[in-house]
């Protein structure tokens, strides 16, 4: 029994002249400039299967491919695999850009399951996953299967792997080596709960909303998402309307198309969506219009003064239930005239834009993830990006928290549209965005602040 890594599933190698083009299932690439020939062989060793990190270096004459080697498996473009001759016995895959080896301290320790842990029987094995940690850790042997019950509760690890296969008792640093970088178990506090644990209960997340918010979004995750048409394999979509009502109704009246200043009822037919920019940038003042009739706080309201559970609240233009007004609004700013591309944060107070950095490459992706998601041809003037303090709104809510979220988004972009549209702006939502990328382009801890929603905003386009 050993631990092996080879390239995780769904990598391609592709030449490029002298270079070589590393590709995951995602589309991302790692350029290898100018490959030396040791390096090559290490890596159709990590493409034929893999091996332990001897075999992978043997014959090398150098330290350059082992070094390589520890970038491919930080960068998150290697699987670490406990093998038993030819079979798989565990294995994690990494889905984040980033993987990192976490090694149990010295000594004896008492372990225990994430209380975040999903687990998942599939055809090979079982899974384990722990939001947000970018892995994927397969069990593959049932000789593992007491671990499960074993680790529901603190554990002394020596003690739990007394009662596995011999087999796993030879590598019992490894196995926990994978179980703690995989996120799906941690060493137990001094409160009894386990570390992988602690920023998820800084910020009170619930294991349910944080499943919801990890599976549908983007980033630290490796699966199908968005429009990929799953039912059109048994037939054509269901229809747009309820059929055949004989239900009575009642006409409702219409807004007169030819009354004089029909104004919000006129901003309400026009809006549409538009994914195409102008020629001109939006300006600072239209961008500013924007914010202040949507997002801007109209005043600070004490909510249950007095009261042991007293906080401050607030009034935006838009609806907030309690007045928590958890959602803050990011801007990644490509072409506004009067404004210097960057990444901002909205101050809904102070109504202006505070700078956190110039466009970098996160920054960069998004606006190309953002304009492929909605098929235009260059990316939006400027990307809004929605981030919620979880822990603000878990402060006052159980059960409801994260659906709470989507719906405050949900009406911070229709009051986007209406004003942008009012404004003659060409606004657009998307449906989804790359929640990984937006901690890296801001540096912000996706626990504390996860990114929830996405909306682009440009100048409009008279051939729209």
């Amino acid at each position: 029994m050993a631990l092996q890594l080879r390239f995780k599933h769904g990598v391609k190698e592709h030449r490029d002249a002298d270079d070589l083009l590393l590709v995951d299932q995602r589309g991302r690439t790692l350029r290898l400039t100018a490959p030396s020939q040791p390096l090559v062989t290490m890596l159709r060793r990590l493409g034929e299967g893999g091996g332990t990190l001897l075999s992978l270096m043997q014959g090398m004459s150098s330290l350059a491919p082992f070094f390589t080697l520890q970038q491919l498996e930080q960068r998150g473009w290697l699987a670490l695999e406990l093998v038993s001759g030819e079979k798989s016995l565990v294995t994690l895959e990494p889905q984040s850009t980033v993987l990192e080896r976490c090694h149990p301290p010295a000594g004896a320790v008492c372990i225990r399951w994430s209380r975040l842990i999903q687990i998942t029987p599939e055809t090979d094995g079982v899974l384990l996953e722990g939001p947000l940690q970018g892995t994927r850790l397969l069990l593959q042997h049932a000789g593992l299967l007491p671990l499960i019950w074993e680790l529901a509760g603190p554990s002394d690890w020596i003690d739990t792997v007394r009662g596995l296969p011999q087999e796993f008792q030879e590598l019992r640093n490894d196995l926990l080596m994978l179980l703690l970088t995989a996120g799906v178990a941690g060493v137990v506090e001094a409160d009894g709960t386990p570390s992988c644990d602690h920023q998820a209960n800084q910020q009170r997340w619930s294991r349910e909303d944080l499943s919801l918010h990890h599976r549908s979004r983007d980033g630290w995750a490796d699966r199908n998402l968005g429009a990929t048409f799953p039912g059109a394999v048994r037939g054509p979509a269901p229809p747009l309307l309820h059929q055949g009502s004989s239900l009575d109704a009642v006409r409702l009246p219409r807004p007169e198309p030819d009354a004089p200043d029909p104004g919000f009822f006129s901003v309400l037919e026009q809006r549409r969506s538009h994914r195409r920019p102008g020629r001109q940038p939006p300006t600072l003042q239209q961008l500013g219009q924007l914010l202040w009739a949507s997002l801007r706080i109209r005043k600070v309201v004490p909510a249950k003064p007095g009261m042991a559970h007293s906080y401050e609240g607030a009034s935006r233009p838009v609806a907030c239930g309690g007045g928590m007004q958890e959602i803050d609004t990011y801007l990644l700013i490509q072409r506004c005239d009067g404004v210097a591309s960057g990444v901002y944060r909205y101050d809904p107070q102070g109504h202006q834009l505070l700078r956190l950095d110039a466009l970098n490459n996160a920054c960069e992706q998004l606006l190309q993830n953002a304009c492929h998601a909605t098929g235009a041809e260059q990316s939006p003037d400027v990307l809004f990006q929605f981030a919620a303090r979880y822990g603000r709104l878990s402060w006052k809510y159980e059960g409801i928290v994260y659906a709470l979220i989507l719906k405050h988004v949900g009406g911070i972009m229709q009051q986007l549209y209406l004003v942008a549209t009012a404004l003659n702006l060409a606004p657009c939502s998307l449906g989804c965005g790359d929640s990984e990328l937006f901690a890296s382009a801001t540096s912000l801890d996706p626990w504390t602040d996860a990114c929830v929603g996405e909306f682009m905003l440009s100048s409009y386009s008279e051939g729209d």
